[in-house]
């Protein structure tokens, strides 16, 4: 049996590989949605509770947006990171618009796969090993930095560490189910908000 947080490093070499390559953009989408599927029986290896009073993650999560949204305002350094991100993601999808199926599978990874396999791994793995390990804090900050350091190097990693701070408090108070929800439900918008 491999162990839960090779699972983990597993993941993470697979994507930093991934984007290291910079393959054309249809093999990056869809290379992507591969990527993400073949980690989906992960979650076998985690458990599942959902608390029952998970709605109130949601305002959690609202907070922490609009604590990395003043962030990325007040720090002109991170404003500008974040621009460039936006920038770069704006011309990724505009070409994977041009792949077949480019619209399906930016949505099927964006809204589905990515929350999925990212909490699980995240959340359900590293901060529950890191948990057991080293304790509490030391688990939000490991998954949250790892889970920000993946999606951007730099200065944009900021805003989206704290977001990630509350996926993980999400995950610690009301389970895997509610930070999954979160993570899709932000990645929804953000699909629906670019779309328009």
């Amino acid at each position: 049996m491999i162990p839960r947080l090779a699972y983990v490093a597993i993941f993470v070499a697979a994507v930093v590989l991934f984007t290291l390559f910079r393959p054309p953009p249809c093999i990056a989408l869809y290379g992507g949605v591969a990527l993400y599927a073949a980690f989906l029986p992960v979650g076998r290896a985690v458990q599942w509770r959902l608390g029952k009073s998970f709605p109130l993650a949601f305002a959690v999560y609202f907070l922490a947006l609009m604590a990395g949204g003043a962030v990325t305002v007040a720090i002109p350094q991170i404003r500008e990171s974040v621009e460039l991100l936006r920038e770069r993601q704006d011309q990724f999808f505009a070409v994977a618009q041009t792949c077949p199926l480019g619209s399906f599978a930016v949505a099927m990874q964006a809204v589905f796969l990515a929350p999925l396999v990212e909490e699980v791994i995240f959340r359900g793995i590293l901060f529950e090993e890191v948990r057991r390990r080293w304790g509490l804090a030391p688990a939000y900050v490991a998954s949250s930095l790892v889970f920000a350091l993946l999606h951007r190097l730099g200065l944009a990693a900021v805003p989206i560490f704290i977001v990630a701070l509350a996926l993980a408090f999400a995950y610690h108070k009301w389970g895997l189910p509610a930070s999954i929800m979160l993570h899709a439900t932000q990645n929804t918008l953000a699909l629906f908000i670019r779309s328009l």
